[in-house]
């Protein structure tokens, strides 16, 4: 079942999981309304960034994922109208979740 929930980002980071520091990128939670508990992306906006990692289309294909991810949050950050990662906290979104798992968000650009 997909749901949408109107919210907020609570939290925005730029750097590597905790508990799998191979995966690098952009980490956000966000605050629900209606009642709901927080969820996070699931790492959703990071890229494997292990030597060990093998590539099915090799160093290629992981430097064009790279750039997607980048070029994905300098979108974003146009999108919400900052600078900075930080920035991003407290930004009005509307998060889809599948069967209560987070699928994607976007920016309420109309309320900015």
């Amino acid at each position: 079942m997909i749901e949408k929930f109107l919210g907020k980002i609570e939290n925005a980071e730029f750097g590597t999981i905790v508990d799998y520091p191979f995966l690098m990128g952009l980490q956000l939670t966000f605050s629900l309304s209606g009642g709901c508990a927080g969820v996070g992306d699931g790492g959703e906006y990071t890229v494997n960034m292990s030597k060990e990692c093998k590539w099915e289309g090799g160093e290629i294909e992981r430097n064009a994922k790279v750039y997607m991810r980048q070029h994905e949050l300098y979108e974003l950050l146009k999108r919400a109208k900052v600078n900075f990662v930080s920035e991003l906290k407290n930004k009005p979104v509307e998060v889809t979740l599948e069967d209560y798992t987070f699928k994607d968000f976007r920016i309420l650009t109309e309320v900015l």
